[in-house]
């Protein structure tokens, strides 16, 4: 008997979103904040795990690296989707700059 194992090949992510094996799981596909780089290698592996064994892998990573994403996608970090020639083009601005300027426009609003 032999198995059948569908393929989902939609860049829509409202067609393989929710059947991800990554659903509820957001911690192990984004880095937190001053994460050191040992931790990031432990992560980035479990979620690699988790990308194995999912049946939207192929549309996940295609979406990523159409939207040049950050984070781990499909499979991929974004050093390897950079490497394949998807780099993010987002400009990544530390959270603790943007506290910054949040802190800075609140105290002028009201002196102001």
């Amino acid at each position: 008997m032999t198995e059948r194992v569908s393929v989902l090949m939609s860049n829509d992510p409202a067609d393989w979103m929710p059947l991800g094996a990554c659903r509820g799981k957001s911690e192990l596909f984004f880095a937190p904040f001053a994460e050191r780089p040992e931790a990031r290698v432990r992560r980035e592996a479990q979620a690699r795990t988790i990308c194995q064994g999912c049946t939207s892998v192929t549309a996940c990573r295609s979406y990523a690296r159409t939207n040049r994403e950050l984070g781990f996608w499909g499979g991929e970090s974004e050093a390897e989707r950079a490497t394949a020639g998807f780099a993010p083009t987002t400009p990544i601005i530390g959270r603790r700059r943007v506290a910054e300027t949040a802190a800075v426009f609140r105290a002028s609003a009201a002196v102001g």
